[in-house]
């Protein structure tokens, strides 16, 4: 046997040990899995089943190599088995295909009430199924893979032929629904769009805040802007809505449609703190959003420019400096200041801040994230507030979420900071949480 076959049973061994939770499980016990689906073929005259799969496996193992892609592997099958006990039957079979180590298959066993069809309900436990495990399969991959994971579920059924073997038509069933999870990708997908589309021509998002704080007092310096999709559906998720948005080639109408969003909100509101509203590099362009347009809108919403600063979140590149410069004028002109988002998350942050000399820069939640634990993001975060020192700028520390977090920003000198810890995105001016101090 050579080694990647040995390794590709080992993966196999340790995946169904989690189903099965039996330490002495070996691949004969997995051909033993694939027999009972023949007894239940043999007995019912026919069998469905369902497909879950993972594509992003493949792409994680290519980039991170095979221990990294044998966990993900071995967390997938504890959601399925969990999904498994919680919404499927005793006596459903779930296993891994044997000939593609990233597909799942639940075979079903016949009905109890011999009235009911299968068949008939197939396509709403596919349905259900897709609509359960997409979320978490995104939380799971996107640490990885920073795109849309797309999960094929689909279906298939196989009637019992005398004429055939059975493994083969089993096998047969297992490409069928495999095909027919492709399909499905690829529907989702075109739904996707629309609804996006849909999103952008009704006008159906809402506006949430979350308050930024001085570090040091925690009185409230202003309230980010943050944008929601349609509750229960995905594009509730921001990050999906605007991953969607860029697959789609929609970014810009999106983008113009958050903005236009957050000054409806904060036009209903009494405030004179600052409001930081989210724009994409691309988007200070628009000439709906600057110059004399914008200075009658800020007076219509009853809101000073200065305290209006508009946070490029660059996930696209700048490629003229002098033309964005021109346009961040238009802006700057009428008081308003801009802040750079995501500073330190991998993008040309030293660029930016050369070429920008922002307002505000806003420290990456991956450089806060247990910062208390980690001397060389304490070394960079400390580089980073003298930095903004001396341009006349100011740190504010994203995804504050625990007290040590916190503790350590405020003796490290950073000035606001943001997250959980103070309050989660409302859709009204919360004050900020100070109860963790107790």
């Amino acid at each position: 046997m050579s080694k990647k076959q040995q390794d590709q049973n080992y993966i196999s061994v340790q995946i169904h040990k989690n189903f099965y939770h039996d330490d002495h499980l070996e691949t004969a016990t997995l051909v033993k899995e694939y027999e009972n689906v023949e007894t239940m073929l043999i007995d019912s005259g026919y069998i469905a089943c369902l497909t879950i799969q993972i594509d992003q496996l493949k792409e994680v193992e290519y980039l991170y190599g095979s221990m990294t892609y044998t966990d993900l592997l071995s967390q997938t099958a504890k959601l399925l088995n969990t999904m498994k006990i919680n919404d499927f039957r005793d006596d459903d079979i779930i296993m891994i295909d044997l000939l593609d180590q990233d597909t799942f298959v639940i075979f079903f066993s016949a009905p109890r009430n011999k009235e009911t069809v299968l068949l008939d309900h197939l396509e709403e436990i596919e349905t259900r199924t897709r609509k359960h495990i997409e979320q978490q399969i995104f939380n799971l991959f996107y640490p990885y893979t920073k795109h849309l994971s797309k999960v094929g579920v689909g279906y298939a059924l196989v009637v019992q032929n005398p004429m055939i073997n059975n493994m083969r038509l089993i096998m047969q069933l297992v490409s069928s629904s495999k095909k027919m999870g492709e399909f499905s990708a690829a529907k989702h997908e075109y739904q996707n769009k629309y609804g996006l589309q849909r999103i952008i021509i009704e006008e159906s998002l809402s506006t949430v805040f979350q308050p930024i704080v001085d570090i040091q007092t925690l009185d409230i310096l202003g309230y980010e802007a943050l944008s929601r999709g349609p509750d229960d559906t995905e594009f509730a998720c921001p990050t999906i809505l605007f991953i969607l948005a860029a697959k789609f080639g929609l970014s810009f109408e999106l983008d113009s449609l958050c903005r236009k969003k957050a000054f409806e909100a904060i036009k209903k509101i009494d405030t004179d703190k600052k409001i930081f509203v989210n724009t994409l590099a691309i988007t200070i362009h628009d000439p709906e959003f600057r110059g004399k347009y914008l200075e009658d809108l800020l007076a219509d919403i009853k809101i000073k420019p200065e305290n209006v600063i508009f946070e490029i979140n660059e996930k696209m590149a700048i490629d003229n400096y002098d033309l964005f410069r021109t346009a961040l004028k238009d802006y700057s002109d009428i008081g308003i200041v801009h802040a750079n988002d995501d500073i330190g998350a991998g993008y040309s942050d030293l660029e930016k801040i050369m070429e920008l000399n922002p307002g505000f820069m806003k420290i990456d939640i991956s450089l806060v994230r247990d910062v208390n634990e980690s001397y060389i993001k304490q070394q960079l975060i400390k580089a980073m507030v003298s930095l903004a020192k001396n341009l006349h700028s100011n740190i504010i520390a994203e995804g504050i979420e625990t007290k040590e977090e916190y503790e350590m920003l405020k003796s490290l000198g950073v000035t606001y900071g943001q997250g959980f810890l103070f309050g989660h995105p409302e859709s009204t001016l919360e004050p900020a949480n100070t109860s963790f101090l107790k």
